[in-house]
């Protein structure tokens, strides 16, 4: 009986452990296909001052909250409306997770957590030219403080001090 209730389980995990491991050196041995399909390619392209971007809509209207960060930290960019007369493509995500009942209990504090990811994009060769993700913890100003950091790193990348 505690045969079949400790080893029968333990042979078959070892049974079926071997089988993983020949059907990964199976897999190791054939060769790779090339991938045909031709990405987007991440550059260390330039991104002039008075470039004209392209706010693409985000979720939660997160692109206003960029505008509004570029305006404040006096980006030297051109926003323009119509993506036709613009060179580069500002695009991305956000999301904001609200404080908790225990939060706001017991530390009396309502501030959010808020994350976001952008990408510029050069509208003549595809090629990204900046990326950047920021993630603010207990933010006061929730989307202001994530649109302004997201301003402040264009701004780097434009003058040349972004690493």
């Amino acid at each position: 009986m505690v045969f079949n209730r400790i080893f029968l389980p333990l042979l078959a995990c070892m049974i079926c452990s071997g089988a993983i491991l020949s059907q990964e050196n199976k897999e190791s041995k054939l060769t790779p296909v090339p991938s045909t399909d031709k990405g987007p390619v991440i550059t260390d392209e330039k991104l002039p001052p008075g470039a004209r971007i392209f706010l693409a809509p985000m979720p939660s209207g997160f692109e206003t909250y960029v505008a509004a960060g570029l305006e404040k930290k006096k980006v030297p960019v051109v926003v323009v409306m119509d993506r036709d007369k613009a060179d580069f493509e500002l695009s991305g995500v956000s999301d904001s997770d609200k404080a908790g009942w225990a939060k706001m209990l017991f530390l009396g504090s309502q501030q959010t957590n808020e994350t976001a990811s952008i990408k510029i994009v050069n509208l003549k060769t595809g090629n990204i030219v900046f990326a950047y993700s920021v993630n603010k913890t207990n933010s006061l100003r929730g989307k202001q403080s994530a649109g302004e950091a997201v301003a402040k790193h264009i701004n780097e990348k434009i003058e040349n001090r972004y690493h």
